[in-house]
């Protein structure tokens, strides 16, 4: 069963690990970067994106400066993972992105960890089925270290996440 973003969203809220931004609306950001990517926006990052969502724990979203005034928009990240197939989401706060998969006629697409060495080439792992999963799993990310959580845990609140097409789970990725 799929995790939606706005259900993640709402359970990551109640447990404290999910802080929004409190300016704007988000529809002159989500009709600048469906402008940017060609019409092929995931409706899983149109969620993410009208949610308002800042930061989960430590992670921050990845998003392009927008502005009214086109001259004084940024895409910042935003295509730098376009040509692995991706949209940036998140940033690991060292360099590397969270990104999710661009794919056509798919109803959620994966999220995947592009590590910066790599020159974000190609994902190094699966990070999330679904971004409403992935949205969950970031937020039990520090737990899960702090606890000394066994390989795979992941897949307790993924049951998918080792189905992802492009990478392995970060515990079969070596």
């Amino acid at each position: 069963m799929d995790v939606s973003v706005q259900e993640a969203c709402r359970t990551l809220e109640a447990q404290g690990a999910l802080r929004r931004r409190l300016k704007g609306s988000p529809d002159g950001l989500v009709a600048y970067v469906r402008e940017l990517l060609g019409d092929q926006m995931p409706a899983d990052l149109e969620a993410l994106y009208r949610e308002g969502v800042e930061a989960i724990g430590d992670f921050r979203v990845v998003l392009p400066k927008w502005n009214e005034r086109p001259e004084r928009r940024r895409e910042g990240l935003l295509r730098a993972l376009l040509p692995a197939q991706a949209v940036p989401i998140f940033s690991d706060g060292a360099g590397s992105l969270y990104g999710l998969a661009l794919t056509s006629g798919v109803a959620s697409s994966a999220v995947y960890f592009f590590v910066h060495e790599d020159l974000f080439e190609r994902p190094r792992w699966a990070a999330g089925s679904s971004l409403g999963h992935f949205l969950l799993l970031l937020g039990q990310h520090d737990q899960a270290i702090d606890e000394g959580r066994a390989p795979g845990w992941e897949k307790s609140i993924d049951p998918n996440i080792d189905r992802c097409a492009w990478a392995p789970p970060i515990w079969l990725a070596g």
